[in-house]
């Protein structure tokens, strides 16, 4: 048997908002192949002073308090080096620096990168497994329009962050079922909501579980064919986001990653049949220096300024299975369409015949990269975080600090999640819609406080 013979399980794992450079460019120090970054090696212009070098000093938590701008005009302005509507110019990577001050952040934390030793997690599977670094966003813009490419292989020449255009499309997940096959949307809990775009269809809640059922199927083996796993997306009580949106932990985040990994290792069966996509959804502002490649076959699809024929920055993947050698670097161009293309082309057929947009039916898949006979049953170490470079305090002076600090602010994520599920509850749950009030959601603890309501009645099994 082949090895793709083999798999009877796709997971994909989407983080949040960090760049390829940004969190394991590094490793070209050990590893010349690997597309990365050495530091000093790369710079962009500042506002503020002299060019803003690549380099290491990248921190946790606490650096990128400021969100990175990683609207369309933001990302364009990162990737031509001037503000959209100006002359073009070619793409240089060069508008990180100027973009991030202009919202107010320093120039120099968003060219930082990641040490290895730092993200451990994440570097080990590189080392371990496959890292493709030539894997784009499919966008230059925000979360919703990159993920939408992962669930439905197109945006539909949308790039902005309202969710209601998604309703009535078919996603792989419809798509799956009526070919006979299951997939299911994991996501963390109910008061961290969900970005899977498909659930804004009252009929499709057989699509979504959460992140406990995903370790109890891992553990009995019962895995659907497809799976799409959520982090999450919020702090609540003693539970850290584990998104790694700016500013969210780093290392809550190497946590999830590796829980994910090692929940599919649980059972030998589970492990011996499943391929693991860990990969973010776009670049969160952050600098890497790749210039995005024209889109060989687009959709059709476009919007004002821009004919989606660019892919966007390009993001950390990591392609990891029992059948994947260890090593891999793989140059081949990915998007967020060779998501749904992957499951097309394993469980329904060929793309170019069974998926219903361009994107999705040229899009590479990642298949490929099962290259063994035999499983590999190893066990993978994780070495521990390198520790933080931060003066000890005492327990006391820590309480009094977290004590003092404002609750964290509404960010761009979840005012877009408060505002997605509202738009649920007007359609399906209006009695409820008139009760929650999503003006009023101010901070990351209200907009969880929102979302535990209102998912509750919009997937009320889970």
């Amino acid at each position: 048997m082949s090895a793709l013979d083999q798999i009877k399980h796709i997971v994909v794992l989407m983080m949040e908002n960090r760049s390829f450079d940004h969190m394991i460019g590094f490793l070209k120090n050990e590893n010349p192949d690997i597309r990365g970054v050495l530091g000093n090696d790369y710079t962009n212009p500042s506002n503020a002073g002299p060019d803003v070098p690549v380099t290491d000093g990248a921190k946790d938590q606490g650096q990128l308090v400021i969100d990175p701008g990683h609207d369309f005009t933001d990302v364009y302005m990162q990737m031509y080096g001037v503000p959209f509507g100006s002359h073009p110019s070619p793409v240089n990577m060069s508008g990180f620096a100027k973009s991030y001050e202009q919202v107010g952040g320093n120039a120099a934390d968003i060219m930082r990168c990641f040490r290895p030793e730092q993200v451990p997690v994440l570097c080990t599977l590189a080392r371990q497994y496959a890292v493709c670094d030539q894997w784009f966003s499919s966008v230059p813009g925000p979360t919703l329009p990159n993920r939408a490419f992962a669930h439905f292989g197109t945006s539909f020449g949308r790039l902005d962050m309202s969710p209601d255009y998604f309703r009535a499309k078919p996603s792989i997940y419809q798509r799956l079922a009526k070919a006979g096959k299951r997939a299911i949307i994991y996501y963390y809990a109910g008061w961290s909501g969900t970005q899977g775009l498909t659930f804004l269809l009252s009929d499709q809640r057989q699509f979504f579980r959460l992140w406990g059922d995903f370790q109890d199927d891992c553990k009995k083996n019962r895995l659907p064919d497809y799976s799409f796993v959520e982090p999450a997306y919020s702090d609540r009580g003693g539970i850290l986001a584990s998104d790694q949106h700016p500013d969210h932990s780093i290392q809550a985040g190497e946590t999830f990653i590796r829980q994910v990994y090692q929940a599919i290792r649980s059972n030998n069966d589970t492990w011996k049949s499943t391929l693991l996509l860990v990969v973010y959804d776009e670049h969160g502002g952050i600098y890497d220096h790749e210039i995005p490649p024209m889109v060989g076959h687009p959709d059709g699809f476009v919007a004002p300024g821009f004919n989606f024929d660019r892919l966007g920055v390009r993001v950390p993947a990591i392609v990891i299975s029992p059948y994947t050698a260890p090593g891999i670097v793989d140059h081949t161009v990915y998007e967020h369409a060779s998501i749904p293309a992957a499951a097309t082309e394993w469980l329904i057929g060929d793309p170019h015949s069974n998926a219903p947009y361009a994107r999705e039916q040229f899009a590479n898949t990642f298949l490929h990269l099962l290259t063994l006979d035999q499983p590999r049953m190893e066990p993978v170490d994780f070495p521990a975080p390198a520790p933080a470079k931060i003066p000890a305090i005492s327990a006391a002076a820590a309480r009094t600090a977290a004590t003092a600090m404002p609750p964290p602010r509404l960010s761009q994520l979840h005012q877009n999640l408060v505002n997605e599920v509202h738009q649920v509850l007007v359609r399906n749950h209006p009695d409820l819609a008139r009760k929650l009030d999503p003006t009023k959601v101010k901070t990351e603890q209200q907009a969880t406080q929102f979302l535990n309501k209102a998912m509750a009645a919009i997937h009320p099994n889970a």
